[in-house]
């Protein structure tokens, strides 16, 4: 008799560990974790049910609840009491992690067992991520003192922007911390902690002694040890435009394919010794080389999250195998998430959770459909299939689409999973020991050099982006890939197509003729506004840019121009040449294509650059913007050559003021109470005491006042009595870094602010 393949066949279990991943889903939204009596309150609910024979899979949804519940409570890291950001601790602790360097900048995890503030000591176990500007080398497991200024981890809280604080959050790390200029004191170059880490600091300096490119020697540490502080931002930016960035993060895919390599290895040889055979199977004895392969390839990775979840999932796999049991895949696959997440419930925050296990169910699912035809159209087809049905994954996550993956990645997939992660593996490994090992790296170094030279020919050639739909399109395009993938009849899958079709026309979330839309980002200590008229997109600013290379174009306006759908601006704006204002810009041209460029003082500006000067006007669609300042020949520099935009349309006012000081503030003063009052202002310079001059409060009146600031800046903006200042005439005070991101529309009135964190408040956000 023929054997079958099994077929999927949705069962008890499933429904079971899906309405699990639920529960276990809900519980990350909540924006506090809930009071322990709510959570014994639901559980007694839940063992009454059980008594009452209620459905299964009803009661998976509350228990994935509490379980994430309870281990939120559990796994949630000290917090340091009465903690002062403005003032410098004593820290004495053990550095645990692979420090990452570059960029002169040194950043560990630091293990701090005491803190020190003058005669206050307090002990405890805290867990912070440390920066060092151009610090002594820091060796993992050695012990220090350091003088640290310590604040709570804190995300930009915008549409599309990553959330810092939440990541470090679930590595068990609430704050982060800089070393201060001063005396440091290393206590002890102790080794009696972090073996792992301490070898595998042993290998890194043993690739980074030998004469490679760096871009090479990067690629080499990311692979095996996950070590990617040596990706430069170019190379990243070169992974991210091809697609290709899940080569360089090792989890599910790296893990399953050196399992799965061993398992073949091993399998093959076993065979060849009929005494092995006889005494135990040979896909058995390759399983448990698989399984081993898989431990000790997450070992050598430093066990972060990601390499987790692929273990967990390659030891269900495992066990599945070791059974000897005709299993069904998907329900393995099933008992696979619930592991992941019985172990790790945090983990369903995280694209690669979903892409790992939608990639796995999608082989599941074609691979028996396509039996009979040749292994090389086996292979184009289910690459298709994969990243067909990631695509709706990769759009409610945010990130970024590329068109070109499947077919790089039906290339380099293989050739990294079988070649080159396995040659990296080997020589890394031995390197410190065996001088051969040397020799095969150099070898395999072009071949390195060969794949990257030909992914930024492919990123410089492809600069353009997929276009990022808008959220509610995004759904529209969720129904049609599950059209496409069922197997229904034919008409059916013609709808799929037209839906998809339908899924990428140019809609944004733009206004209609005649209205306009401005949003405060995020970007703390600094100023970046979006403002929106039906076919136009103006950004006043950029944000910073910092010494590391980190800037705010990259994390914050480009990630929110993408969010929205935006492709292209017709005007960037810079007010002056201040870094917190203009830092960003070239890297933010550098994205997207920009028409034209203003700013206050273009000599400062790292950008070609138009000044920018009074009286300079224009109207995009019903709507009508207006230079104030400066005048020509402009008689100031810096904050005072600030330009000022007004923008006007029938439902009301907004003005942009940079960091304008009160000389500038009185001067304009008669003109802004002709135009009076205003709808909204963004305060200048952040609410500092040099602007906000009773004159300008007086002449603007606004109902609304925004303050771009940094939370905990060391300026203390806004100052109490300038936002005391404004609320005296009837303004009602917003903050940045409380409110994330603000936006009103302006239609028939004034509408808003939409509050961005207020709607995204998680319990780990403080």
């Amino acid at each position: 008799m023929a054997q079958t393949t099994p077929k999927m066949v949705f069962t008890p279990l499933m429904a079971w560990v899906l309405a699990w991943l639920a529960g276990v889903s809900g519980l990350q939204f909540m924006s506090d974790l809930p009071h322990p009596l709510w959570i014994g309150g639901i559980g007694v609910l839940v063992i009454v049910a059980w008594f009452w024979r209620c459905p299964a899979w009803g009661l998976a949804f509350f228990i994935g609840w509490i379980w994430a519940a309870i281990f939120a409570w559990w796994s949630q890291p000290e917090r340091i009491e009465s903690l002062d950001v403005r003032a410098t601790y004593q820290a004495q602790g053990v550095v645990t992690s692979l420090p990452g360097t570059g960029d002169q900048y040194s950043r560990f995890l630091f293990r701090v067992n005491q803190l020190q503030q003058d005669d206050q000591i307090w002990q405890g176990d805290w867990l912070l991520r440390v920066s060092w500007f151009r610090g002594p080398p820091v060796a993992t497991g050695s012990a220090w003192q350091l003088p640290l200024r310590i604040k709570p981890a804190r995300s930009y809280h915008n549409p599309g922007s990553w959330d810092y604080a939440g990541w470090l959050y679930h590595q068990g790390v609430r704050y982060t911390a800089y070393v201060r200029q001063g005396e440091t004191h290393q206590l002890v170059q102790t080794e009696v902690c972090c073996a792992l880490q301490r070898l595998r600091q042993h290998w890194r300096d043993a690739v980074l002694a030998l004469d490679l490119v760096p871009d090479v020697a990067g690629v080499l540490l990311a692979l095996t040890l996950g070590d990617r502080s040596g990706l430069s931002r170019d190379l990243k930016q070169a992974f991210a435009a091809t697609g290709t960035s899940h080569l360089m993060a090792i989890s599910g895919l790296h893990i399953g394919l050196a399992a799965t390599l061993a398992l073949l290895l091993v399998s093959a040889i076993w065979r060849r010794i009929p005494r092995l055979c006889a005494r135990y199977p040979a896909l058995l004895a390759g399983t448990w080389a698989g399984l081993c392969t898989a431990a000790g390839y997450a070992a050598i990775s430093g066990f972060g999250l990601p390499a987790q979840r692929a273990l967990v999932m390659a030891l269900v796999f495992a066990t599945a195998l070791l059974q000897r049991r005709l299993i069904q895949p998907f329900a393995v696959l099933a008992v696979a998430a619930w592991g992941v997440t019985l172990v790790q419930p945090s983990a369903v925050l995280a694209a690669g959770f979903w892409l790992s296990f939608t990639a796995v169910a999608a082989i599941f699912a074609l691979l028996p459909l396509l039996q009979g035809r040749p292994w090389w159209l086996q292979a184009i087809l289910v690459q298709f299939g994969i990243n067909l049905v990631l695509y709706p994954v990769l759009l409610l996550f945010g990130m970024p689409l590329s068109w070109l993956a499947p077919v790089i990645n039906l290339l380099l997939v293989p050739l990294f999973g079988f070649v080159v992660v396995p040659l990296s593996l080997l020589g890394v490994l031995c390197l410190p020991w065996v001088p051969l090992a040397a020799d095969l790296l150099i070898w395999l170094a072009p071949l390195l050099q060969w794949i990257l030279d030909g992914l930024y020919w492919l990123a410089d050639w492809s600069r353009w982006e997929a276009y990022l739909p808008h959220i509610g399109l995004r759904w529209v395009l969720l129904v049609a890939v599950i059209l496409a993938l069922v197997p229904i009849a034919w008409y059916w899958r013609l709808t799929s197509l037209v839906l998809f079709g339908l899924g990428h026309l140019p809609v944004a979330n733009t206004p209609d003729w005649g209205e306009y839309r401005v949003t405060v980002l995020d970007v703390g200590q600094g100023l970046s506004v979006v403002v929106q008229t039906r076919n136009h997109v103006l950004v006043y600013d950029t944000g910073a840019t910092f010494a590391s290379g980190f800037n705010l174009a990259d994390a914050v306006v480009h990630p929110f121009l993408r969010e929205q759908g935006i492709t292209q601006l017709n005007l960037l704006l810079l007010s002056h040449g201040d870094n917190d204002h203009a830092g960003a810009a070239s890297q933010l041209l550098a994205k997207m294509p920009v028409q034209r460029v203003l700013a206050g003082e273009p000599e400062r500006a790292e950008v070609a650059a138009e000044p920018c000067q009074a009286g300079q006007n224009w109207h995009w669609d019903g709507v009508t913007f207006q230079i104030l300042h400066p005048a020509h020949p402009r008689p100031a520099v810096s904050n005072n050559a600030s330009c000022v935009l007004s923008i006007r349309n029938a439902a009301g006012s907004t003005l942009l003021t940079g960091d304008i000081q009160a000389s500038v503030e009185r001067r304009l003063a008669p003109v802004l109470a002709e135009s009076g009052p205003w709808s909204l202002v963004v305060a200048p310079h952040h609410g500092s005491r040099s602007s906000s001059s009773p004159a300008l409060v007086q002449a603007t009146r606004p109902q609304q006042v925004v303050y771009a600031v940094g939370a905990l800046n060391h300026y203390g903006f806004p100052k109490p009595d300038v936002m005391a200042r404004w609320q005296a005439v009837g303004a009602q005070n917003w903050r940045t870094d409380q409110s994330g991101a603000l936006s009103w529309l302006f239609a028939e009135t004034m509408q808003g602010p939409d509050v961005y964190r207020q709607a995204q408040q998680r319990y780990w956000h403080d």
